[in-house]
C-alpha cells in the first residue's frame, strides 16, 4: 500500500544518507525528534507542541522514540510477534528476540528507522515504526525515485485496544514522515484491521508480498563461514 506525501526536496537523504551534514537536514530531523504531538479524538485537530510544553492531562500524545525507549519498544515487539504469529516462544527464545531487537534499534533507531509511541498518562498505550531501507530505487510520480518507508512493528497492546490509537498514529505519520525526508509509505500487513486502516487513511492497494522460508543449518561448514564455500546456481 502506498500513500503519495508532499515532497521535500532538500530533506531528501535525511534517512539514508549517515554521511549528510547539510544544516537544513540536521535542523528538521532534530525538529521532529524533539515534537510532541497532540492527538485529539479527529485525527485533523492533531497540533504540535515542544517536549516542555504543557500537555493536556487527558489527552494521548504521539512522539519518536529516543534511545532511552528502546526496552519498551522491545518488550512491546516481543509481544506483538508471538501474537501475530500465533507463537508461544520460550523463555529463552524471547530473551534471545528481545536481546536481537534490543541490538538492531541500538544501531539504527531514528538513523533509518524511527518509532512513534502513542502515550496516556505517561505510558506506552501504542507504537509503529518506519523503516527506510536502503533499497534498489523505485520511480516516483514526483520525478526521479521515491524517498520510501515501510510502516513496520504496529502494535497497540490487548488491554488499549478499541481507542483508535493506530488510526491517530497513522495520520501523525503522514505528518512526521515529510519532516524525515519521505515522500511515499507503503504497508504490508495481512490484519484485517490494519488493511482498513489503511486504506481509510488513503493507502493505496499496489502490490502483495510472498514469503519463502529457507531451512537454515546449525552449523556451517568450513569453520562456520557461510560465504566459504561457493553456491552453484
Amino acid at each position: 500500500m502506498k500513500k503519495g506525501l508532499q515532497t521535500f526536496p532538500h530533506v531528501a537523504s535525511a534517512v539514508f544518507d549517515e554521511e549528510q551534514t547539510d544544516g537544513f537536514v540536521e535542523e528538521m530531523r532534530s525538529m521532529a525528534l524533539g515534537l510532541v504531538l497532540q492527538l485529539d479524538e479527529d485525527p485533523s485537530g492533531m497540533r504540535a507542541q515542544g517536549h516542555g510544553d504543557a500537555l493536556a492531562p487527558t489527552g494521548c500524545t504521539f512522539r519518536l522514540a529516543q534511545r532511552s525507549d528502546i526496552p519498551t519498544i522491545c518488550d512491546m515487539r516481543c509481544a506483538q510477534s508471538a501474537e501475530y504469529w500465533e507463537l508461544a516462544p520460550s523463555a529463552d527464545a524471547l530473551r534471545l528476540f528481545h536481546a536481537e531487537t534490543e541490538a538492531y534499534l541500538s544501531r539504527t533507531l531514528n538513523r533509518s528507522v524511527f518509532v512513534g509511541l502513542v502515550e496516556r498518562g505517561g505510558e506506552a498505550v501504542s507504537m509503529s515504526g518506519l523503516e527506510a531501507a536502503d533499497r534498489m530505487p523505485v520511480i516516483s510520480a514526483h520525478g526521479g525515485a521515491q524517498r520510501a518507508a515501510t510502516v513496520i512493528a504496529c502494535y497497540t497492546p490487548p488491554q488499549h485496544r478499541g481507542k483508535g490509537y493506530m488510526r491517530r498514529m497513522l495520520a501523525a505519520w503522514t505528518s512526521m514522515a515529510p519532516m524525515l525526508g519521505l515522500d511515499t509509505l507503503y504497508m504490508e500487513t495481512h490484519n484485517h484491521s490494519m488493511r482498513h486502516l489503511a486504506l481509510a487513511a488513503g493507502y493505496e492497494h499496489v502490490s502483495d508480498k510472498f514469503r519463502l522460508s529457507l531451512p537454515v543449518p546449525d552449523t556451517f561448514p568450513h569453520g562456520g563461514d557461510p560465504g566459504a564455500r561457493p553456491v552453484s546456481l
